[in-house]
């Protein structure tokens, strides 16, 4: 499966759904839709992924950490994101 970013804008909010798989080598592309965001609030959907790498899930939590939305995580990446954040704060 490839990767893919739908982006729609819906009462001034840019919902960019993140579709098939999440490795490292899209951050950069996502990174620069999220930069080019010209409405003040950004929601990263994530229903539609199905696959994660460890870095897209510590790229998850530095927006969420940045006050942008990650909405509608399946369980395991739910899961995982809390996981990385502890052992994160571990390591702090």
């Amino acid at each position: 499966m490839t990767f893919r970013i739908d982006a729609r804008v819906v009462e001034r909010r840019l919902i960019l759904q993140l579709v098939g798989d999440l490795r490292i080598e899209h951050l950069d592309a996502l990174k620069v839709q999220i930069e080019a965001a010209t409405v003040p609030d950004i929601v990263l959907d994530v229903s539609a992924l199905a696959l994660i790498s460890v870095e897209g899930i510590r790229f998850l939590n530095a927006c969420d950490s940045a006050g942008i939305a990650v909405e509608n995580p399946c369980p395991y990446i739910s899961e995982w994101m809390t996981l990385e954040r502890k052992a994160t704060a571990k390591d702090a």
